[in-house]
């Protein structure tokens, strides 16, 4: 009896400590790639090395035995000691220009966050909402949608979630409960039924999972919204030059009305999951009196917050003069501003330009013919933004694994790995272009519920650029969505850091996160297999093979 429980609590030690195994063995194992590709002068070809490299790094990713920012290190010893690229040039992918404007927009996205901006706008158009569950859910999902474009979907997210908890609990009282109901059942008194007709974990569940999938779908409407949109980007530049025709403008373009329809799609869906299809279709709100104590504790908060600040209102310029720079900067409709330079400018530097003046600019002015009295002229005024904020703010890992990215990326264009993973997959090209783009991205949405949505465009995005290129294939016609469906993972709680917020907040079940989550995915996929070969087309011209693609491992056209 003694060696079956002994047995078992090796097993059990063994599945705890597993991370410790797939660290050692998985740099082991992988050297069958390098050693099968060795020639018969004893040299290891170089798409091996890489592969090797990029096996260790993918399969640390996926199953994220190491931290993934530490994993995102690895290139700065992998790459230099197989011989695929130098330290120098591994090191430098760490600071590109997509990483510049990637810091840029975390630091600006800081300051909203410092000056209770996104607060402020989050109450302002909760209170404006109309008076029923369905258009109280529209209104969650339409504010954090919104500011997930511009700020980490992660804050937004944990943001509304003790908004989404007081709210609940004004609708319905804890006595509630299906647990209360269950028991009301079981004893002499009749069911206890809330007065709005769905139980109080059906209204918290719609609630919190209406806005984890708004935050995940704000992040897609802008480049630099969610961190696989800068991964684009970068790996676009990197591989193929800076004339790729990707901007600010017509990503955004593409972008938001891709969002728009997800988000439409998933709150329709979501209405009829939890509150029922007559809920949906009823165009007859609910008692008013049911929602009055909503809107006066919405209101009520939002006074609590006071007439806009000085701080408040300057953010919010600069954010939106932050945002027509970027627009305007190249939008191929019409001149923009860059060109009145000689040089070459880029998306980081009006992202670094605003983030300067809110560092210089005061938050509380206090100069003469502003300060109120003459005492207030003596106090010295921190900025609209502050060091401190932006370091407790930032996600600095994330620069770190976008860094990775990009040199892994460079590695395999250098080593030539991306021609030869081209040319395997060439074969995928036969099938019709639509069908292709619906298969791949089907497949993403699929890995990007077990990783993270960054690792997983890191790895795949390389590998679709070579295929398409190969294939005499835009590019972009692959990318795009691939990178677009990296943040379409609804259905586990680890699957993003919005999933894992209301998963934790509600006490939400697993099985209703998949139960909802499992069709959303198929909705998203098909939204973007639809946008890519319409809008998609017309913006980035998807179905001719451009100039810019026409370059070889070494960067000379052919």
């Amino acid at each position: 009896m003694v060696r079956p429980a002994h047995g078992g609590s090796c097993v059990r030690a063994a599945l705890r400590f597993w991370r410790t195994p797939v660290v050692v063995l998985t740099p082991l194992l992988a050297l069958i790639v390098p050693l099968l590709a060795r020639q018969q002068n004893g040299e290891i070809p170089q798409e091996a090395l890489c592969g090797y490299s990029i096996i260790v790094m993918a399969i640390y990713w996926m199953t994220e035995a190491l931290p993934i920012q530490v994993t995102a290190l690895l290139p700065v010893v992998l790459f230099p000691i197989t011989g695929v690229l130098t330290t120098k040039e591994v090191c430098g992918q760490y600071m590109t220009s997509a990483n510049m404007l990637f810091f840029g927009g975390l630091m600006v996205a800081a300051a909203v966050e410092h000056s209770n901006l996104h607060l402020r706008i989050a109450l302002r158009v909760l209170s404006l909402m109309g008076t029923g569950i369905k258009w109280l859910m529209l209104g969650f999902m339409g504010v954090t949608m919104f500011l997930s474009m511009w700020i980490s979907n992660t804050a937004t997210t944990a943001m509304m979630a003790p908004i989404i908890e007081r709210l609940v609990n004004i609708l319905v009282e804890p006595s509630a409960d299906e647990e209360d109901q269950e028991q009301g059942a079981k004893g002499s008194m009749a069911p206890l039924r809330p007065p709005l007709g769905v139980s109080r974990r059906q209204l918290s569940t719609a609630l919190y999972i209406s806005v984890a999938y708004a935050a995940n779908c704000g992040g897609t409407g802008t480049l630099t919204g969610t961190n696989p949109n800068l991964v684009l980007k970068g790996q676009l530049d990197e591989l193929f030059g800076a004339e790729t025709g990707l901007t600010y403008a017509n990503f955004m373009l593409f972008g938001v009305p891709s969002m728009l329809l997800c988000t439409l799609l998933a709150w329709i869906w979501l209405v009829i999951l939890f509150l029922g299809i007559k809920q949906f279709w009823c165009c007859k709100d609910e008692d008013p009196s049911q929602f009055a104590e909503v809107k006066r504790s919405l209101q009520q908060r939002y006074r609590d917050l006071g007439p806009m600040s000085f701080h408040e209102g300057m953010v919010l310029f600069l954010f939106v003069v932050l945002v027509l720079l970027w627009f305007l900067r190249s939008p191929r409709f019409i001149p923009g501003w860059a060109e009145l330079f000689p040089t070459a400018i880029s998306d980081a530097t009006p992202a670094i330009f605003i983030v300067v003046l809110m560092f210089i600019i005061p938050a509380k002015p206090n100069f003469a013919f502003w300060s109120a009295t003459s005492r207030d002229q003596t106090k010295v005024s921190q900025g609209l933004l502050t060091w401190k904020a932006v370091h407790e703010k930032v996600p600095w890992g994330v620069l770190v694994l976008l860094g990775g990215g990009f040199a892994m990326a460079r590695a395999a264009k250098d080593s030539g790995l991306s021609v030869l993973i081209g040319d395997r997959l060439s074969f995928a090209f036969d099938l019709p272009p639509v069908a292709l783009v619906f298969i791949v991205c089907l497949f993403t949405a699929m890995v990007t519920e077990v990783s993270s949505n960054t690792a997983t465009a890191t790895v795949l995005l390389p590998v679709l650029a070579a295929a398409a290129q190969d294939a005499g294939v835009n590019p972009i016609y692959l990318m795009l969505p691939t990178t677009m469906t990296c943040s379409y993972a609804f259905m586990l709680p680890v699957a993003t850091p919005p999933n894992a917020i209301v998963h934790q907040a509600g006490g939400l079940k697993t099985k209703d996160m998949i139960r909802a989550g499992a069709l959303m995915n198929v909705i998203c996929v098909a939204v973007i297999t639809l946008m890519t070969n319409t809008l998609g087309v017309a913006l980035f011209d998807l179905h001719t093979f451009p100039a810019w693609a026409n370059v070889t491992r070494n960067g000379t056209a052919t």
